[in-house]
């Protein structure tokens, strides 16, 4: 042969995106996969300078592709003040009183305290007071992991003018104490209400939290991502030019397409401007290298906000949520944006929320024909009826896997039998739908492992759902099902490609510490990502790997 493979991979065993095959071993060469097959057939391509990496019986497969990420927000919170590190009340405080600490340090009295991740499943309704305590002077905000909830103290609320007279906004809610005084808890609209006044993130910043959120995601295995808002949200600046930033200057390496953001609250006369709009901003970020033929709306809000919208009430109050955009808008905007070859991605969580959408895909088949492939996010609640239409209308259902566990919040404020309905999987893939997969990071952990897990055992035994009885084990994907959704499924929905471990393909590979096919389903959690390469390149290793032997690659180690 006329040159050697700058990568081979050996003694593993081959997913390729779709099935398990009987291939041990990958060749890579000027970034692309050139064999696969035996290791004897992958090591004919081995010359003085190629690298050999032992697989040690674990799986080769192609790298993950995260369907739904806020990788730039994320990124930012990881180097500001990320709170999902703490496992109690006390724990949240101490971070953030030693954030406030390094402020009072630098020696900027005025600078806004900012960041967030901090678990409602620790605190119930945190207040105003708890950050007064702290920094009584200085003004804080900080979002839930959710990111639909903001925690501020009294001097936030001063600057932003919230008090006991202001109305409550469209879609959300400013909470108040038994004095009618805002408590500093608000979320949806409340959080619009006071984003206004939050110092946004520079380009800068923006740029260096994108290059943390990627290398952060090669250490899981993920070498691809849709962002999920390309625009401004809840206060938070579009991300859209540190994207073009890293692009331009070749510090962005994984492949990524991007979501131009509808806003909350569109009506249907700013749909023929917004269209026009979002064809000159695809026609930009493309020809710098941003595909964004994608647009994001959120249907309507979350469950346990009781702002996702439903078909019937919500157990403890007598309404059904609200829809953050209307029926008859969300209809135009499909036809007119399905018309222009732009994919609808829609956040609905609520099933009247779903039915809204499928009813504007469904318009937009009508008068349109075959069109681009809209995908339907989180899907917490979905009608029977309408779960069937998944299939009929071509709609690929962008799971969070992670998320399909039995939740008393969700019990609390639905009831156990709509509860134990959420998330329909196999319902899903029975109507016919395609499967992607993606984490909703920051929302949620971003580690494809641990949603695959929960995708196939319905149960974790870690976090929130540890201990609690699998949600209806019925609607469980299979291994082979979630593995596809997390990297063929995601990368040909989010990125027009195909996501295998075959030749002529990009080599974006991932070497799991095991095969996932040799362990028992529930003992999924132990897997962890032991090397990731990007385009032919080794941009992770848990530890350096060598030749097949001399070393070992490391032990699995359990999550939390």
């Amino acid at each position: 042969m006329s040159e050697f493979a700058d990568l081979c991979i050996v003694n593993g065993r081959v997913f390729d995106g779709r099935v398990r095959t009987a291939s041990t071993a990958v060749a890579v060469q000027n970034g692309r996969i050139v064999e696969v097959g035996t290791d004897t057939a992958v090591l004919a391509h081995r010359g003085p300078r190629t690298r050999v990496i032992d697989a040690r019986a674990g799986a080769i497969l192609p790298g993950f592709v995260d369907a739904h990420a806020h990788a730039a927000f994320a990124g930012v919170e990881r180097l500001s003040l990320d709170l999902t590190s703490a496992d109690s009340v006390d724990g949240t405080v101490e971070l953030i009183a030693r954030a406030a600490a390094a402020l009072d340090a630098a020696g900027d009295p005025d600078a806004w305290l900012t960041g967030g991740g901090w678990s409602h499943e620790l605190f119930e309704h945190p207040t105003r007071q708890m950050l007064d305590e702290i920094a009584p002077d200085r003004p804080i905000a900080l979002s839930d992991a959710g990111h639909h909830t903001l925690w501020v103290n009294s001097r936030a609320l001063e600057i932003a003018g919230i008090d006991r007279d202001t109305p409550q906004p469209a879609n959300g809610h400013v909470y108040h104490d038994q004095h009618g005084e805002p408590t500093g808890y608000l979320n949806e609209g409340g959080v619009e209400l006071l984003a206004p006044y939050i110092p946004a993130a520079t380009v800068e910043e923006m740029t260096a939290g994108l290059l943390e959120a990627q290398r952060y995601l090669w250490s899981l295995g993920v070498t691809g991502w849709h962002e999920a808002i390309l625009g401004e949200f809840n206060g938070k600046a579009d991300c859209t030019p540190a994207y073009l930033a890293a692009i331009s200057d070749g510090s962005l390496r994984s492949r990524v397409s991007g979501a131009l953001w509808i806003p909350a609250g569109t009506t249907l006369a700013e749909v023929p401007a917004l269209v026009e709009h979002f064809e000159r901003r695809r026609a930009e970020n493309e020809a710098a290298g941003l595909p964004s033929s994608t647009c994001k709306a959120m249907v309507d809000g979350v469950p346990q906000g009781e702002t996702a919208a439903l078909l019937d009430p919500y157990c403890s109050h007598p309404h059904t949520g609200e829809l953050h955009i209307d029926a008859e808008t969300m209809c135009e905007l499909a036809i007119r944006l399905d018309a222009r070859g732009f994919a609808l991605h829609l956040h609905v969580m609520g099933d009247r929320g779903t039915r809204v959408a499928l009813d504007a895909i469904e318009a937009a088949r009508r008068a349109n024909g075959p069109g681009p492939r809209h995908h339907l996010a989180h899907l917490s609640m979905i009608a029977p009826d309408d779960t069937r239409r998944f299939g009929a209308l071509g709609v690929t259902a962008n799971i969070q896997g992670l998320w399909a566990t039995t939740d008393p919040s969700m019990i609390a404020v639905v009831g156990e039998e709509r509860s134990a309905r959420s998330y329909p999987f196999r319902e899903l893939v029975e109507s016919g739908a395609d499967l992607a997969m993606g984490s909703d990071w920051p929302v949620s952990l971003a580690d494809p492992w641990q949603a695959i897990h929960v995708a196939v055992n319905r149960a974790h035994p870690f976090g929130p759902a540890a201990g609690l009885p699998p949600l209806d084990p019925s609607q469980a994907l299979t291994l082979v099902e979630a593995l596809a959704a997390y990297t063929s499924g995601s990368a040909s929905l989010v990125l027009g490609a195909a996501g295998r471990v075959s030749v002529g393909e990009r080599a974006d590979l991932v070497v799991a510490t095991e095969d996932p096919f040799e362990l028992p389903e529930d003992q999924l959690f132990r897997l962890a990502t032991a090397v990731t390469v990007v385009a032919g390149e080794v941009v992770h290793e848990r530890v350096p790997a060598g030749s097949p032997d001399t070393r070992a690659l490391p032990e699995p180690v359990e999550k939390r």
